[in-house]
């Protein structure tokens, strides 16, 4: 059992937290950097005595636990995986404690939240809310356990029945500026989902903070350098997903005014909520040029962020490093109240050279 787990760890556990290191660092920085200790355990309290709020809280472990899932499944059918489905040879319970170790491993983040939860729910003595947290967290690994033996049983079900969100994408004729998109809404819902009630939610949370204090315009830029920080997992996938099924676009007569329309066209869409929240939750005294001007500051981010990856050379660790740097270097900048256009056209900039000299020589990492 223990040999299945090293493997499911090495190709599934590990890969997954490598490829959603930046979602998981936007998470935690907003979680533990906005809200202090002590709100959480007021939150947590609430939760406790709410079972409204306790069911929101299994909602979003449950999306949590789905994203999770989705991303196992996409691995299994990757063919550079093929061999995992040897692992059905093993016995039945050999399976499933593996499994289970490695759905464990992967919700770890809401399960040590859900330790907190345990710790005050004891100091409180809410036993019913106590057992409602600990049968949820264990239905989640239930649940993960049952997916994979259902899909470790059938190596080829993925390449016969294809998913009806699929049947029915595949009815229209999709420009391509909507092919990353489609491509989300079909192979990565989940990841979509979570994303966009990140954002959103950092979104909604600043506006309604905005009016409690004498807060000024830079509260919002923090809100929106938050919320793009959120979109960079959208950036890897879009640059995994050109190189995976796009590269022969490179040699198509396209103009580089163009690709850069397209580019930023196709992130834009994906705004449409965060712009749709800014617009209804503007705090009074706040321009809507400012909103603008707000929204065109995380979409140069996104736009910059998205380009920085065709510079050939740059392992995950650096790009992470660097990632964090630039987000230390816009909070700076935002807080000694550098003029937003001023930094959106400087992204833009950055990012249009940073395209026209490595587009065509970037390589599949």
């Amino acid at each position: 059992m223990k040999s299945i787990f090293r493997i499911l760890n090495l190709t599934i556990v590990k890969e997954y937290y490598r490829q959603n290191a930046v979602f998981i660092f936007a998470i935690m920085l907003f979680s533990f950097g906005f809200l202090r200790a002590i709100e959480h355990i007021t939150i947590i309290k609430m939760a406790l005595k709410l079972p409204s709020l306790l069911a929101l809280t299994f909602l979003a472990w449950l999306l949590h636990t789905l994203k999770v899932i989705l991303f196992t499944q996409r691995m299994l059918e990757s063919k550079t995986n093929e061999f995992l489905y040897h692992i059905r040879l093993f016995s039945p319970l050999k399976r499933i404690l593996a499994f289970g170790m490695m759905q464990f491993s992967l919700i770890q983040l809401t399960f040590l939240y859900s330790l907190w939860m345990l710790k005050i729910g004891i100091e409180e003595k809410q036993f019913v809310a106590i057992l409602a947290i600990i049968v949820c967290n264990l239905l989640l690994i239930l649940l993960g356990i049952f997916v994979y033996e259902y899909r470790i049983q059938r190596p080829n079900s993925a390449s016969v029945t294809a998913k009806p969100i699929q049947h029915f994408l595949a009815k229209f004729q999709t420009p391509n500026y909507l092919f990353f998109i489609r491509f989300l809404f079909a192979k990565q819902p989940v990841l979509l989902l979570l994303t966009k009630l990140f954002s959103c939610f950092v979104l909604v949370g600043i506006c309604n903070l905005y009016p409690t204090d004498a807060y000024d315009e830079r509260l919002l830029s923090l809100g929106g350098l938050f919320a793009s920080a959120g979109h960079t997992v959208f950036c890897q996938q879009f640059f995994n997903f050109e190189n995976q099924y796009l590269l022969f676009t490179r040699n198509l007569p396209i103009t580089s005014p163009k690709r850069l329309f397209n580019y930023a066209l196709s992130y834009l869409i994906l705004l449409l909520p965060e712009i749709i929240i800014l617009a209804r939750n503007l705090p009074d005294g706040v321009s809507y040029i400012f909103a603008l001007q707000l929204i065109l500051l995380i979409l140069s981010m996104i736009f910059l962020n998205h380009h920085v990856q065709y510079i050939n050379g740059i392992s995950h660790d650096t790009f992470m490093q660097r990632l964090f740097f630039a987000g230390i270097l816009f909070l700076l900048l935002i807080m000694f109240k550098i003029p937003v256009i001023l930094m959106t056209l400087v992204n833009f900039s950055v990012a249009i050279f940073v395209f026209k000299k490595h587009y065509y020589e970037s390589q599949p990492s």
